[in-house]
């Protein structure tokens, strides 16, 4: 498939995070490795359970499920639901997934014959191995959410306890800070 291109800036040229925007390659990059989307961790355990935090759609994060977001580690979780606008305010659920398949990309589609973009279909889910995989210029990598267990934040946090998530979130602060 091919893949957006964006740039990548050295530490000293980056600016403010732009929330909206997910950069495509480090939204791939934590997919593929299964890496906390906000301090880049690597899980524990490679194998699950991941940790996912959605926006609240539909209730509880269903089995089979599809996303483009990145796990979280669990004191991320607990940035994440205040610093994130999409999260505020209760707006989300949390669930363990043991399994996370590939599943495909979200991006542009492309017309086969004239390779112009296709009118409306500016961010479509294309499953691999479609007919229209080739087509598509590929943003996002999406996965699906399989062995799923809901999650209680609260507890994750009370279970870590309230020293290691202080001295996690100012470990993460440090990560974020503009030089």
């Amino acid at each position: 498939m091919l893949w957006v291109r964006y740039a990548l800036r050295s530490k000293q040229r980056r600016g403010s995070p732009q929330l909206r925007n997910v950069h495509p390659y480090r939204q791939r990059r934590a997919m593929l490795n299964m890496m906390c989307q906000v301090c880049s961790r690597m899980p524990t355990d490679p194998h699950g359970p991941h940790l996912f935090l959605l926006r609240d759609s539909c209730g509880a994060v269903r089995e089979g499920e599809r996303t483009t977001s990145p796990p979280v580690c669990v004191p991320c979780a607990g940035i994440s639901i205040q610093l994130c606008h999409a999260l505020r305010g209760g707006r989300f659920v949390a669930a363990w997934a043991r399994r996370v398949p590939a599943w495909g990309v979200v991006g542009p589609l492309h017309h086969p014959q004239t390779l112009q973009p296709i009118p409306g279909a500016h961010m479509e889910q294309v499953k691999y191995g479609s007919q229209w995989a080739p087509w598509v210029r590929a943003a996002r990598t999406m996965v699906e959410l399989r062995e799923v267990t809901p999650a209680d934040l609260d507890q994750e946090f009370a279970a870590l306890g309230r020293d290691r998530l202080e001295k996690e979130f100012t470990r993460i602060a440090a990560l974020t800070a503009v030089a």
